[in-house]
């Protein structure tokens, strides 16, 4: 092998491995661009439901204190508990995904 034939080989040797390392790079970085956004949706979803306990507990308190009902019935909260057991599913969906990442 002459002189010019191993410089062409060492050159090509070496694009080769910073191709490898460039997407290795480029993977990593969508990666973690996918986490990251997964992580502010849960943050946001998270919000909602706290919304939405607090909203639940304003109406249950209303029921209970301020028209002096000795219960609540399950009619009366059904919307607020369904939009926060959506909430929590969706939740769980997002942490699945998260950790089907790493």
């Amino acid at each position: 092998m002459g002189f010019w034939d191993r410089i062409e080989e060492t050159i090509n040797q070496g694009l080769q491995s910073s191709r490898e390392v460039l997407k290795q790079a480029k993977d990593k970085a969508r990666d973690l661009g996918e986490k990251g956004v997964l992580k502010y949706e849960m943050a946001q979803l998270e919000r909602q439901a706290e919304k939405k306990l607090a909203q639940l507990g304003t109406r249950v308190y209303g029921k209970l204190v301020d028209k002096g009902q000795a219960t609540v019935s399950r009619e009366v909260c059904k919307d607020l508990v369904d939009d926060i057991l959506d909430l929590k599913k969706r939740v769980e969906d997002k942490e699945e995904a998260y950790k089907k990442i790493n």
